[in-house]
């Protein structure tokens, strides 16, 4: 790149070539005065002349011509410190309203909805914890999160119309849930609607075989409607896969009970207080059948045992308060 002192340098010289060909001009000029031969001064002056003209306009020549280069721009930090927080703003605004586009209109947490529903049904309170989930429904952009708890929840309260509305919502939203199908034919099955709850349940077992709670809901289904047969060859094939479970080991009694068969019911309540002493279903049924023998002390026994599992059994307090009356 050419400095400022090279280009006062070029101008000095040009200067010292203009005078020199003054000199030349004035040399051409005596000598062609001192000379007649036309041949030497007339090739020399014209020599002379264009040099000089050349030089002359090389002096005349714009400044603007040898202008130094202009360094090129800087970066301007202001334009930085403008521009990044303008960036940042726009892209926040951007979130702002892809959020305001998914997020409810009150700006609802439905995640702490969900976790209060879950708090409220650790705590046993289950009026609270089936509000809790409707508002889950209606607020989560998954609202099948709710299911089957919603409906259990209102089941477990007696608001059984409620439950039964929560699970046509749960099986309109996902119907090939088994758990689902499964809490909705409980809640049907306690409304007495035995028909819908045994399809339900049969929906259940074709979707999942082996699941154990769906067949002993159908045999319990089919015990109800006096299908004796039917729910013992139900309870046989889920004893045959579960020996100790206590719900198939309750209706294989039941069926015993209803069909006369009391010492083959005994035995079979009493294998169930051997795995689960703490069901008062089994009790229950063990008093009664003591009763029918003419045992009054080990029906009354049995009954009380019952009622202090589960002292909403108005059936068994009743007949407790009846032997206690006869007792000598």
């Amino acid at each position: 790149m050419e400095t400022q002192g090279d280009s006062t340098k070029s101008l000095s010289d040009e200067a010292q070539l203009l005078h020199d060909a003054r000199e030349w001009l004035s040399r051409a000029v005596r000598l062609a005065v001192q000379t007649s031969k036309i041949k030497v001064w007339v090739p020399l002056l014209c020599s002379s002349v264009l040099s000089g003209y050349y030089l002359y306009t090389l002096h005349k020549k714009p400044a603007a011509a040898i202008d130094f280069p202009s360094p090129p721009p800087q970066p301007s930090a202001t334009v930085v410190v403008e521009t990044a927080p303008l960036a940042h703003n726009s892209a926040l605004a951007g979130q702002a309203a892809r959020a305001q586009s998914v997020a409810p209109d009150a700006g609802e947490d439905y995640i702490a909805i969900r976790q209060q529903a879950q708090q409220a049904h650790a705590a046993q309170q289950f009026t609270d914890e089936a509000r809790l989930w409707k508002q889950f429904m209606e607020r989560s952009p998954l609202p099948q999160e709710a299911c089957p708890a919603i409906g259990q929840a209102y089941e477990r309260v007696g608001q059984i119309d409620d439950s039964i509305e929560a699970f046509e919502q749960c099986v309109s939203l996902e119907p090939a849930n088994v758990e689902i199908l499964i809490g909705f034919a409980h809640a049907l099955q306690t409304k007495q609607d035995f028909t819908r709850a045994a399809a339900l349940y049969r929906q259940a077992i074709v979707k999942d075989p082996n699941n154990l709670d769906a067949q002993t809901g159908l045999a319990l289904v089919q015990l109800k409607q006096n299908h004796l047969q039917e729910a013992d060859q139900a309870v046989r094939g889920i004893l045959h896969k579960a020996p100790a479970n206590t719900d198939a080991i309750l209706i294989e009694g039941i069926i015993a009970w209803r069909e006369r068969r009391l010492p083959d019911a005994q035995k079979i309540f009493l294998r169930g207080t051997a795995l689960d002493d703490r069901r008062a279903d089994f009790h229950a049924f063990l008093g009664r059948i003591a009763e029918a023998e003419l045992r009054p002390q080990d029906a009354l026994r049995e009954y009380e045992r019952a009622l202090a599992l589960d002292p909403s059994d108005s059936d068994i307090a009743s007949r407790r308060d009846r032997l206690q009356e006869t007792k000598p």
